[in-house]
């Protein structure tokens, strides 16, 4: 699993704490921006769902799947100051019981959809720091 980190105040949660997953899991505004930015870079992923920790786009391409999570590190209430927050987006494949067995770990498209996040992040001015 790949993990990008970054500080910004870009991705603020705009509704209201009650409103997000779990008070301090913000993500959604990032996960929306991504999926849309990576659109624009002919990257197809779904729509964010939520999780407890915060919110993922996904992406499949033939019969690979990836998870590509948002979230932040964050105390209930801090998306509210105007303040930049440290955010995390990781990229994991899916592999289902059979895909673990036969192998069919697909790295270089994880690697090449993580360079395309890295690129829409980066072309918004943001600094990214990388960590397999």
């Amino acid at each position: 699993m790949t993990r990008l980190d970054f500080a910004s105040d870009r991705f603020l949660p705009y509704l209201p704490e009650a409103c997000q997953v779990n008070p301090g899991a913000y993500g959604f505004e990032l996960a929306l921006w991504l999926s849309n930015a990576l659109m624009q870079a002919g990257i197809a992923t779904g729509y964010p769902m939520s999780e407890d920790w915060g919110w993922f786009i996904e992406y499949v391409e033939g019969e690979a799947e990836f998870m590509i999570g948002c979230g932040c590190a964050a105390d209930e209430g801090d998306g509210y100051r105007g303040q930049p927050l440290r955010w995390s987006v990781f990229v994991r494949q899916v592999l289902s019981l059979r895909q673990r067995w036969r192998g069919q770990a697909t790295p270089a498209l994880a690697a090449k959809l993580t360079r395309a996040i890295v690129a829409v992040l980066e072309a918004d001015g943001i600094t990214v720091r990388v960590e397999e």
